[in-house]
């Protein structure tokens, strides 16, 4: 029999490693070895590399040493502006801490902060947030609202879209293989080629297939990838103008998206519902069947299944494609590069492609770093507000 005393562990006696220990312990580091490397040289290489552009004049080559010159370019400055944005940001987050837990975890005076501290975080955002537009590079922040819109035009359509097709595709209907590939046709396609094809079908022509068909729904040719204006201007007739920092920022977010990238956004939903209908079918085929027949013993209708058993089910898919959605739309870049133009007088330009511009027809390498960290922040920000916004909404089966 074992001493079920316990040991002390002053004269516990600690055996060395064995040789196959160290063998197998050296044989998985070498496995591993391979993926660090090529983390460390195409990952977080270039991540502090960038950080070591940004603090200098980095023009063709390495200028002299500027501290954070750029940073001050970039947000101003007055660091009064850009202290408030980060503790208003970080005020909202608390705040969905203090309110996401269940009701029965929560008491009133939780409720009430979190209430309160959200107010208080959203009024100091609107207020803090044009200022320091305002004393920083208007063109970048321009650039930011531009990748807002089109993520938030973006996103929500695809994850609809994608799971109604997946649906409708794993319906008993013939020739849904055929459809399958269809759909992810344009996906798989070269991005520059789909792209180019785009252009043409809304090209400002009269004769283009876009304008076609505004002239059958009796409207008059629009210029579509070359307008800049606004959509909201443009479907009221009305145009909104404020004086003052605070108002004329947010006139001008009020104008929604430019046409000219609407037509993007209506490129990317043409191209990527398909990829999510495609993630969508491989999540519904890892439902178990017997919910389904239990439910319809049980009468349940096809709504209250879908909401009650398909949806639930489809949380871990749909929080890999809303993750995958936000994170892809803030590094766009080919598409958009390709289909804009510069009568949109930059209204279809977001961060990735203005980073572009600034580093290799500006030839400013260093304000361009001190950009992308803006929008590296920004992603990895999003991502991890996500992931503790979702984990406890996520359904994970057995």
């Amino acid at each position: 029999m074992s001493d079920p005393r316990p040991r002390d562990p002053r004269f516990t006696v600690r055996r060395r490693p064995s040789r196959k220990s160290l063998r197998d312990t050296l044989t998985a580091y070498l496995f591993v070895s391979p993926s660090a490397l090529i983390i460390g040289v195409f990952g977080l290489f270039p991540l502090f590399f960038t950080v070591y552009v940004s603090l200098f004049r980095w023009r063709l080559v390495r200028g002299r040493f500027s501290g954070l010159d750029n940073f001050s370019s970039l947000f101003g400055t007055n660091p009064v502006f850009l202290l408030a944005v980060v503790a208003s940001i970080a005020g909202i987050v608390l705040a969905a801490i203090l309110l996401r837990n269940r009701p029965e975890g929560r008491g009133p005076w939780r409720i009430l902060a979190g209430c309160a501290l959200l107010a208080c975080s959203l009024v100091g955002l609107a207020v803090s947030l044009p200022y320091l537009a305002s004393q920083g590079d208007k063109a970048a922040f321009d650039s930011l609202r531009v990748t807002i819109w089109y993520c938030i035009c973006t996103v929500p359509i695809q994850l609809v879209g994608g799971l109604i097709v997946a649906v409708l595709l794993t319906q008993r209907i013939r020739g849904k293989q055929a459809f399958r590939v269809i759909y992810l046709m344009p996906y798989i396609a070269p991005t520059v080629a789909t792209a180019a094809i785009f252009e043409l079908l809304f090209s400002l022509r009269p004769d283009s297939f876009a304008n076609q068909v505004m002239k059958l729904m009796g409207s008059a040719p629009l210029q579509w990838l070359q307008e800049p204006k606004g959509i909201i201007p443009l479907l009221f007739g009305t145009r909104m103008r404020a004086m003052g920092v605070v108002p004329a920022y947010w006139a001008e977010w009020a104008q929604g998206p430019s046409l000219a990238l609407t037509a993007i956004v209506f490129y990317s939903l043409w191209v990527f519902i398909g990829y999510y209908a495609l993630i969508y079918i491989n999540g519904l085929g890892q439902i178990p069947r017997q919910l389904y027949e239990a439910a319809e013993v049980d009468g349940a209708s096809r709504a209250r299944t879908f909401f009650s058993i398909t949806l639930p089910l489809l949380s871990p898919t749909t929080y890999f494609l809303s993750l995958l959605g936000v994170i892809g739309t803030f590094k766009a870049f080919t598409h958009l590069y390709v289909l804009r133009s510069p009568a949109a007088a930059g209204t279809v330009d977001p961060l990735s492609v203005s980073i572009f511009f600034t580093a290799f027809r500006m030839g400013n390498m260093g304000y361009a770093s001190a950009v992308s960290l803006l929008l590296f922040v920004i992603v990895v920000g999003l991502a991890i507000v996500q992931q503790r916004t979702a984990e406890k909404q996520v359904a994970y089966g057995d």
